[in-house]
């Protein structure tokens, strides 16, 4: 699987852009996606993209929100996108189990688009970075 580095942006907790890696160069775009950028952005955060998109079709980047379902399961989960940090590989940190599961093995993605959508951001919510940085 070829991964495209894309990343969102962010001054502080807004989210002011997204970019991607062109053999230009980093080719950067709006908030909305539709207007190109001229220069460089202000940014100071930068998110990176994990490989998929949720079941609207929305690129999941890392400290994105989500509900996901298990297979076997028809209950919806909170999890959080988030980077181990021994590892480096990217996973979803389940709000409520504290369990980390890896979205990737050997290039197979472990969730269904279906089956995951994004609610929100953690930068929205200062109260779940606790539980993010104890993991």
């Amino acid at each position: 699987m070829v991964q495209m580095n894309k990343y969102r942006l962010r001054l502080n907790r807004r989210i002011i852009g997204y970019a991607e890696e062109t053999e230009d160069g980093l080719l950067f775009r709006g908030r909305e996606g539709l207007w190109w950028m001229r220069g460089k952005p202000n940014y100071d955060k930068v998110d990176l993209y994990v490989g998929f998109q949720d079941k609207f079709h929305r690129d999941v980047y890392e400290n994105d929100l989500v509900n996901y379902r298990l297979n076997a399961e028809a209950q919806m989960r909170k999890g959080v996108i988030s980077k181990n940090p021994e590892s480096g590989i990217f996973g979803i940190l389940d709000l409520k189990s504290k369990h980390f599961t890896q979205l990737f093995v050997n290039g197979l993605c472990l969730f269904q688009s279906e089956k995951m959508e994004i609610y929100s951001h953690l930068f929205n919510h200062p109260e779940l970075e606790d539980i993010i940085h104890k993991h």
